[in-house]
């Protein structure tokens, strides 16, 4: 008798089992749940080949009406199907679902792609966890939006199908991933849904997305000969570990700090005893970054009783207060920030620049944050690399000012409430730019108390404007240099056109008298002796001529000297002034433009308001070549290693609206002012071995003009003379009005190829020339017989 072969018996269930395997594959398994009562029963007219086709899911041409395979969508064409978006319409095949999924999933409907989840995804997640593990994904890798493609399956019911995800990112740019979905039928087609449909690698139990953080070390701020005024220090920070702690130390501990350190010991308590895990550093107090190094190894030697002291790097200002409106400082993030902030990479806590340069040339000085977006595991290690962006270092900063000018600067300014320019007007780069009162940036580091930063709000002397460029005055008659350059222009003066320099000047009628500043006549002058003389009157009737030509004539020459906007000064911020006219006091004070608005213009005064940052500009331009550039208070960019990546040059704004006469002339009249005995500068530099050139200047800080140049017939003219509101350069003491004075004095040198320019500005002062005019001069000797002035090239 023969053996029956084995194979003849086992064929037939072989190819049962590829039969059931092949269903399973085509409708997805529940493992052993029964989902039979989901399935309708296949018409009994239905041909059997029909439905074994349908069944091993073989894709036939679509008929007329009917669905078909689902084209798969391009990475390319994210323009969404409606339908798919319609979640009340549920999906017929199982590309569908997968399609209807990512469509809901990237138009940030998490809730409504939570539908499209099988019953035992949504056992294991909640719609809420759902919808918050979403969330914080996006929010942890930056995603803006999403691109997919399904990968073409061989049919549209399958129990997998691959997709190609494109993550669009603020942070890391476009981060692709190939995802595997499962797919099941209960009866609709739903995803078996884990956390590697987002990520691949995800779904292992405890993994999260987590973006690391690279963060370039701060560039230095230096000046221009490489002196440091911000850069990286050191700070100890002392604290515990409850680790290292016996707890029969507690109290001994607490007792060092409040010893040792003169600590509150119900905050150290506070602090000591926080519910927070045994192994955590918990900083009690940051020492000074210029604390005693025995105070700190003192503590050092604390470790056994669960004391630690850690270092961490901080900004330092070694200069102090010294340039502080230029340097600035640094300050936390706050929560309006951090909202922005946060795609690039910064966590709460990181600070950034706040003022002066720290705030300019934040970027630059910051670098570029990087990073990696991974996948970890719950001990923290990484599991996969989903995507990186690199770092770009951060660079330093070089100021345009020297250490030893500013330091002059500040010193010849002293506690007088004002600002002290130094510029070089070949190059426009300032050697200086002192402003008192100050801060120290010190006291921003690290957190500044709120008794502190009271002291500074509260100062009625703003420490904190910068009045360099931040603050705003009359320029009193350091103006009158445009007025008699539209003299010279627009009314076609010359050398040779004298006007009367009366104590009194009637032109706005004989109930309005305006005084000179000195009360005796001082006959005929031509333009350049008027400037030298800084005689009111003469520019008064100056005004009104002008005035007659045009209500915008004064104005149009105000703006071409670049009053009004702002100079574009590179390094600093700054406000444009007033450049007043007609049309700025209607919108302003509603209020008509009248002539003696243009007189009183016309010496600096009235509504004109000027930074001493853009006197200094104009005053450059008119020492030299008559362009108007950017100042510079940035010299360049530097690699650590010193490098140069960009050095900073002057741009030119603009041409002061004269001809090479005009400029002749006014730098002629500037030279008078200093080397004739009419020139109120005479008395300053009589005894300079200098050939300087320059002007003074005095200015009343509130002009009332409807006191002083009201034109209306119904008011009575005033019984007693109007003060005038000119120049005060006299030395004689006054009565006081209540008003108070700033003195002003441009000076430059040599002449006549200048390479160094000193504007004073003082808030409260007697006299421009007396007053001013000796610390311009004290600077511009010293800075120039001690060779600080840059070379050019």
């Amino acid at each position: 008798m023969f053996a029956r072969p084995r194979f003849a018996l086992t064929l037939p269930i072989a190819l049962l089992i590829v039969a059931v395997a092949s269903a399973a594959c085509v409708f997805g398994g529940e493992g052993e749940r029964d989902l039979s009562e989901f399935f309708p029963e296949a018409p009994a007219d239905e041909p059997a080949e029909d439905a074994a086709a349908d069944a091993a899911g073989d894709e036939q041409p679509a008929a007329a009406g009917g669905t078909g395979p689902t084209k798969p969508t391009s990475l390319q064409d994210q323009d969404v199907d409606e339908g798919l978006l319609d979640v009340s319409v549920p999906p017929e095949t199982a590309v569908e679902a997968v399609q209807k999924y990512f469509a809901l999933i990237a138009s940030d409907r998490f809730g409504d792609a939570y539908r499209l989840l099988a019953l035992d995804a949504r056992e294991r997640i909640s719609a809420e966890a759902f919808v918050q593990r979403h969330e914080d994904i996006w929010a942890e890798a930056t995603i803006t939006g999403l691109r997919w493609a399904i990968v073409p399956p061989p049919a549209d019911n399958v129990a997998g199908i691959e997709v190609d995800l494109v993550y669009e990112t603020d942070f890391f740019g476009d981060v692709a991933d190939r995802i595997f979905v499962r797919t099941l039928r209960q009866p609709n087609w739903v995803l078996d849904w884990t956390p590697d449909v987002i990520f691949d690698g995800l779904g292992q139990p405890g993994t999260l997305v987590h973006r690391f953080i690279d963060v370039p070390v701060r560039g230095d701020i230096f000046d221009r000969n490489g002196a440091p005024l911000a850069v990286k220090g050191e700070q100890a920070v002392i604290g515990i570990s409850h680790d290292l702690i016996d707890t029969r130390d507690e109290d001994l501990v607490v007792d060092t700090f409040v010893e040792k350190l003169h600590l509150d010991e119900t905050a150290v308590r506070n602090l000591v005893f926080q519910d927070v895990p045994s192994y955590y550093f918990i900083p009690i107090v940051r020492l000074e970054h210029n604390a005693s190094p025995a105070l700190i190894a003192e503590f050092e030697q604390l470790a056994e009783l669960g004391i630690l002291v850690r270092r961490e790097t901080i900004r330092l200002y070694p200069q102090g207060e010294t340039a502080a409106h230029i340097v600035g400082f640094m300050g936390e993030v706050n929560p309006e920030e951090l909202a922005e902030l946060e795609v690039e990479g910064f966590r709460p806590g990181d600070a950034i620049g706040r003022d002066g340069a720290e705030a300019i040339f934040e970027s630059t000085l910051a670098g570029t944050r990087g990073g990696q977006l991974t996948i970890i595991a719950p001990n923290g290690s990484t599991l996969r690399l989903l995507a990186e962006r690199p770092s770009s270092p951060a660079r330093d900063v070089y100021l345009s000012i020297d250490l030893r000018v500013q330091q002059l600067a500040e010193a010849a300014l002293g506690e007088e409430a004002g600002a002290i320019i130094v510029m070089d007007p070949r190059t426009n780069q300032l050697l200086a730019a002192a402003s008192y009162p100050r801060f120290n940036p010190n006291d921003f580091v690290g957190g500044i108390s709120q008794e502190e930063l009271d002291a500074y709000l509260e100062d009625e002397r703003r420490p904190f404007v910068n009045r360099v460029t931040e603050e705003t005055y009359a320029p009193g008659s350091t103006f009158k240099v445009v007025t008699a350059a539209a003299a010279l222009e627009a009314l076609d003066y010359t050398l040779d056109t004298y006007l009367p320099c009366d104590s009194v000047w009637f032109g706005l009628g004989p109930d309005v008298p305006l005084k000179n500043w000195k009360e005796d006549d001082a006959g005929n002058l031509n333009l350049t002796q008027a400037l030298a003389e800084s005689c009111n009157t003469f520019f008064y009737q100056v005004g009104l001529e002008l005035h007659s030509q045009g209500e915008n004539l004064l104005r149009e020459y105000t703006a071409g000297f670049g009053f009004g906007r702002e100079t574009g000064a590179l390094g600093l911020t700054e406000v444009p002034g007033i450049n007043p006219g007609p049309e700025w006091k209607r919108l302003n004070l509603n209020d008509f433009w009248f002539t003696g608005d243009t007189v009183n213009v016309s010496i600096g005064q009235g509504f004109l308001d000027v930074t001493p940052m853009q006197i200094a500009n104009a005053y450059a331009a008119l020492a030299t070549d008559g362009i108007l550039r950017t100042p510079l208070a940035a010299h360049s960019l530097r690699t650590p290693e010193g490098h140069v990546v960009e050095r900073y040059e002057a741009a030119p704004i603009g041409v002061l609206p004269i001809s090479s006469e005009s400029h002749e002339i006014l730098q002629q009249g500037a030279r008078e002012v200093i080397a004739t005995r009419r020139g109120t500068g005479f008395p300053i530099f009589r005894t300079s071995s200098l050939r300087a050139a320059g002007k003074s200047g005095t200015a009343e800080e509130i002009v009332r003009l409807e006191d002083v140049f009201e034109e209306r017939e119904e008011e009575e003219p005033e019984e007693e003379d109007e003060q005038s509101e000119g120049d005060e350069e006299d030395e004689e003491e006054e009565e006081d009005d209540g008003t108070r004075n700033h003195a002003w004095f441009v000076v430059w040198a040599e002449v006549p190829e200048p390479s160094l320019l000193v504007t004073v500005v003082l808030d409260d002062g007697d006299s421009g020339a007396a007053d001013a005019g000796p610390i311009a001069r004290n600077v511009l000797e010293r800075t120039i017989l001690a060779g600080w002035v840059p070379v050019p090239g």
